[in-house]
């Protein structure tokens, strides 16, 4: 049996001095950890019927696209991760060519599941963030709605 990789896969010292770099550089304080992610990764990829989309971005100032491949397609090693994106609207099945499109919101499923794991995270729109550092960073969030 192969094991999977997990949220410390690929840290090298090289890559731990260039994170501990810009963490000193940026003044950012760590606000997940490796056992946190852990718990994300495993959760997600014990999902059976729909995997939510991710993307995140990287301390060096990366943003990737969006994904859905929860097995070898992440951020590894996580310390490099500033924010972590979640989308949480599944395109529900056609009911017709010419009748809108729905969604199936899953915003209350995962927001449970990340709070209970205890990161600091955020919902706009059909996007949950999950913050791997501190301060808080709003690049590419979804505005919030207007009341």
């Amino acid at each position: 049996m192969t094991e999977l990789p997990m949220a410390d896969a690929r840290q090298t010292d090289k890559n731990r001095k260039i994170i501990q770099a810009a963490i000193k550089t940026r003044n950012l304080a760590s606000a997940a950890n490796n056992t946190k992610w852990n718990e994300l990764i495993t959760h997600m990829r014990q999902r059976t019927e729909w995997c939510p989309s991710y993307r995140s971005k990287s301390i060096t100032g990366y943003i990737s696209e969006w994904d859905v491949e929860w097995f070898y397609h992440l951020p590894f090693p996580f310390a490099y991760v500033q924010w972590f994106d979640i989308g949480l609207w599944q395109e529900a099945p056609s009911l017709g060519v010419l009748l809108p499109r729905t969604y199936i919101d899953h915003t209350q499923e995962i927001s449970q599941v990340v709070s209970q794991v205890g990161f600091e995270f955020e919902v706009q729109a059909d996007v949950l963030r999950i913050w791997g550092y501190l301060p808080k960073c709003y690049e590419d969030f979804p505005p919030a709605p207007e009341l």
